[in-house]
């Protein structure tokens, strides 16, 4: 069985995953950047509002954030989990993507790195 990269097309598993990395993250053995991606990805997945702002839609409009819980407090959440304010993540992925090609496909989501 083939999987999908983030595994949106089997939430159960995602769910999984994510339960077991916030393990890995507890234990030292992974990154609670990790965690904070997937975690708001399962999120996502699952037609909730995401906690730290990691999902991105890449539009015909250029890079949109997908729905999140209490935007106002986005980045004290973000600070928690080492990551950077979200207005400084949004910059950088919006200088790595562009609008080009994705339009033509609807919209796709892209991951906000830790920039």
């Amino acid at each position: 069985m083939e999987h999908r990269l983030h595994s949106d097309d089997e939430p159960d598993f995602q769910r999984a995953a994510t339960t077991l990395l916030g393990r890995a993250v507890q234990a030292g053995d992974a990154l609670v950047q990790h965690w904070a991606h997937l975690h708001d990805r399962a999120l996502i997945t699952s037609g909730r509002d995401q906690e730290y702002g990691t999902q991105l839609l890449l539009c015909a409009d250029g890079i949109e954030l997908c729905p999140l819980r209490e935007p106002e407090s986005v980045d004290a959440r973000r600070a928690t989990v080492g990551l950077p304010p979200i207005a400084v993540a949004l910059k950088a992925v919006r200088r790595r993507y562009t609008a080009h090609d994705s339009a033509d496909e609807g919209p796709t989501v892209v991951l906000a790195g830790a920039a």
